[in-house]
């Protein structure tokens, strides 16, 4: 593709292609060879040229290779976009053989390879309409984008449930009560008690869901915060008062928050003074005799 542009900027004849680029090849066993035979492969097409080249330095395999590693390929746990340009990168490598890739098929091929998850977000998409290799792949890019989002969501809920069960409680203790016998001189008895460990119950999924679109923190389990889990300057609530977060708690909590009209106080005082100030409204002030 470079030779090509730089054919196309310096307008470099066909007859003279060749011999223009030939001296720039950087191996010294192919310089070498080019310097044996520089008189038949100067007339060569540059298309002529590098099917030469090819078939004297490349295995004879090598297409076949090439395009197998590329047809093995799943997404894995990479990024959609970067294993799309991984596949898109070894199909232009195929360009001018027969195991070249068109665009359609290359989008079969992604489509059957990606992470199993994002096959069924994208099953409920219509994105398997789009005919244009780059906008599609610019679609699923943001749709697998979101699943990972997700992903890392459910995995720092999974860990703050993790350390709220690995954490000893502030809550509970074991102490041990020395009673002394009722005459001096006896030994002390050791009764130990021991309070009944109270564990925090894991967040549901609707809990969840709850917390995510409220600004919630899985640590604290407080609505409306603004920060995470690893930054989270409250401790894990107390497993005996914990109530499990619902919608009913989150629209109490934002009626709350609701603004109070302003009230116009310059014609609310007529109506909260006394008559007896005001008076009746004629001139005279007291009853006559």
């Amino acid at each position: 593709m470079g030779c090509k542009q730089y054919f196309l900027h310096r307008s470099i004849d066909s007859a003279e292609q060749v011999q223009k680029i030939a001296w720039n090849l950087q191996d010294p066993r192919i310089q070498d060879w080019y310097l044996n035979d520089y008189n038949h492969i100067d007339k060569l097409t540059f298309s002529a040229f590098m099917e030469e080249v090819r078939s004297c330095w490349l295995p004879s395999d090598w297409a076949a290779i090439t395009r197998q590693k590329m047809l093995a390929s799943t997404q894995g746990n990479k990024a959609f976009s970067e294993w799309a340009i991984d596949v898109q990168t070894q199909n232009t490598i195929l360009r001018g053989t027969t195991s070249h890739l068109t665009d359609a098929s290359l989008k079969y091929h992604l489509e059957a390879h990606m992470h199993p998850d994002l096959t069924c977000k994208y099953r409920a998409t219509e994105y398997s309409t789009e005919d244009v290799l780059r906008k599609w792949i610019e679609k699923v890019r943001l749709l697998d984008e979101k699943r990972q989002r997700d992903v890392a969501k459910h995995k720092e809920a999974v860990d703050v449930a993790i350390r709220a069960v690995a954490q000893p409680a502030p809550w509970t203790s074991t102490s041990s009560s020395k009673t002394q016998s009722s005459k001096g001189g006896g030994d002390a008895v050791k009764s130990p008690t021991t309070n009944k460990f109270l564990r925090l119950p894991a967040l549901m999924m609707d809990e969840q869901k709850i917390f995510q679109d409220n600004e919630g923190c899985f640590k604290c389990r407080r609505p409306f915060q603004k920060h995470t889990s690893r930054d989270c300057p409250y401790n894990f609530p107390d497993p005996k008062t914990y109530k499990p977060l619902t919608a009913d708690d989150i629209a109490a909590k934002k009626s709350k928050t609701t603004p109070i009209a302003a009230i116009d106080i310059e014609h609310t005082v007529a109506v909260v003074m006394p008559s007896a100030v005001l008076g009746d409204g004629t001139d005279s002030g007291d009853n006559s005799d």
